[in-house]
This record gives C-alpha cells, structure tokens and sequence, in this order.
C-alpha cells in the first residue's frame, strides 16, 4: 500500500501526542474513513476529514460497553482540534469478512449469531448519563455543508439531513437534476417512516457492525470494531451496512441469509413497524451520502449514481433480501 506524505505526517503529529512503541514499524492498513496503523501490540486510527468529534464519542460509548460486546482495550484517545485518534491494544483474530469463505455454514451461522448477541447487549445496556447526552447531542452543529453532513453518520437520517445534501447538489449543479428531483419526491414519500424522526426510546446503537468491523478467531467473536458512527437509533438501523452494495462482499443469497441469521439471534432488528419502508429510506439515505465521499466519482454513467437511479424506483433489492419483507 502507497503511503502519501500527508499520511506519515499525521502519524508524526499524533506520535508527538502519544507515546507509542519505538522499536516496531508502523503498518498502514486498510480504512474507508481514517488513517490506521499496526504499531508492534498496538492499533492506532488517525480521524482527519469529517466531524473529528465522533472519535471522543466512540471513545466515551466503548470505555463504558458491557462484558457481551467485545472491544480492544483503549489505551488512549485525544485530539488536537484537527486530529482525533484513539489507541488501543491489538486483538487477536481476523476480520470475518476475510475469512468467511474459509468457515462452513454452520460456522458462519455461528458467528453471525455471535454477532446478533453482542449487538443485543449493546442495545439492552445503559449508559452512563454523559454518553447518552454525547450521542443525543445535535450533529452537524453549524452550517449545513457538504463536509458536515457527510462526516457526521453513514446514515444520513433524519431526513432533513438527505434533503440537506439534495439542496446543494441540485445548487451546485449536480450531474442529473432530473434523478435528484425524483430523489427528493421520493423522500417526501417515505419522510412518515423515518426511523430517526421520533424523540424514541432509542439504544445505543453501533452503525457500522458488518462483517469487516467483527473480528474471529477459533469460533470466537474476539472483538466488534470502529464504533466511530455510533448513534441512538432503532435496532432495525444495524442493518443498514447489508444494504450497502460494497461493504459485505457478500452475494444477495448470503447478505439475506446474514440478515435472517441476525434476526434469529436478535428478533428486535427485524421487528420494528414499517420495516421495508424504513429500512428503503436507510438505502436511499446512504445512496445520496456515497455521491459526496472524498474519493467519489461524480460523473452521471457512474456507480453511485447507476445505484440510486436503481433503487429510488422501488424496494425490489431490498425485497430480495429481507426475509422479514417476504
């Protein structure tokens, strides 16, 4: 992996912050959303684009998670204004999603049922009162932009937030006006089943618990990664990381296998009223935020948007898999 100069002076500046170990050399690995590097027995994310606040709320939420969902020990978070970071011990184990296709059926049903627990505890805990202010803080704070709705969750719900980002394609002169038109009705549509909308009750929940964020090891669930988009929600919003076409690696078959083996393990993720709908809106919601990412290409013929003129239509992928919609 081509390491540019701005990456190792991120590293530099964080390590003027954090004593880190000396003797081990620095290993960049992959990441959608920061810079992280295997440091001999250590993990540390560089958060330099997007609402750096997110990494002290992760911090907050995993120093207080309960014994069921499992974490690498935090040894240390901060931020400078512009750098967040967190560093935590390394954990034994492989990302699922890499070994999945080394594991039988049975293994994989055991592993997403391993999954489905940790994600119930996750839900059923209570938090101190400070955290719960922290992720019931409002967020983008400021200046609706670009930058700051994007940064801020991967799902981009309340609704407002979607028809924010709409607002300024269709400004700046997006490539198909007509799709972001067809977009914005749609959300008018779907605005009554927006799972965020309500005042709740709503858990803690992880945002982002797909396949690469779990990590396995001899049939163990050794840890649950990256709670940097954690939020209050409903328990039908983890879902949302199967509806995205380029996270799972999986076919449709597995993904709606997947989902049924979480809804086994954990019925609430599946029991929430309007579910079809709510979770369309999630897929659309996340469509709109992929045409803005950093390394996106805008261009009309373009995935993202071949995408959200698909799905902006009607529910039919997410038919295909959910079982609970059949």
């Amino acid at each position: 992996m081509r390491i540019d100069e701005a990456t190792r002076a991120r590293l530099a500046r964080v390590s003027q912050a954090v004593r880190l170990p000396a003797a081990a050399v620095p290993v960049l690995l992959p990441s959608d959303s920061n810079d992280v590097w295997r440091i001999g027995p250590v993990v540390v994310r560089i958060c330099w684009r997007g609402d750096r606040e997110r990494f002290t709320r992760e911090a907050a939420v995993t120093c207080a998670l309960p014994a069921g969902v499992p974490y690498p020990e935090v040894l240390d978070s901060g931020s400078d204004g512009e750098l967040s970071w967190q560093v935590t011990r390394l954990v034994d184990g492989a990302p699922l999603s890499t070994v999945w296709r080394d594991l039988s059926r049975a293994e994989q049903h055991d592993a997403v049922n391993q999954i489905g627990a940790a994600l119930a505890a996750l839900h059923a805990h209570r938090f101190p009162a400070d955290v719960v202010a922290a992720l019931a803080a409002p967020r983008p704070v400021g200046e609706m932009s670009t930058s700051a709705l994007v940064g801020a969750d991967i799902t981009l719900l309340p609704v407002r937030r979607a028809q924010a980002l709409l607002a300024i394609a269709r400004r700046d002169g997006a490539a198909d006006t007509a799709l972001i038109d067809q977009v914005a009705a749609r959300f008018h549509k779907l605005a009554d089943a927006d799972p965020l909308a309500a005042a709740g009750p709503f858990a803690c929940v992880h945002g982002d618990a797909h396949l690469g964020n779990a990590l396995w090891k001899d049939g163990r669930l050794t840890a649950v990664l990256d709670f940097e988009w954690v939020r209050l929600g409903p328990p039908d919003l983890e879902i949302e990381p199967y509806l995205r076409e380029d996270v799972t690696g999986l076919t449709l078959i597995e993904v709606r296998e997947v989902i049924g083996w979480l809804a086994e393990s954990y019925p609430a993720m599946v029991a929430g009223p309007d579910l079809v709908r709510r979770l369309w809106l999630c897929q659309l919601a996340n469509a709109v935020r992929e045409l803005f990412l950093d390394d996106a290409d805008r261009s009309p013929g373009s995935g993202p948007w071949r995408r959200l003129r698909r799905i902006v239509t009607s529910p039919d992928d997410l038919l295909q898999i959910l079982p609970a919609a059949q």
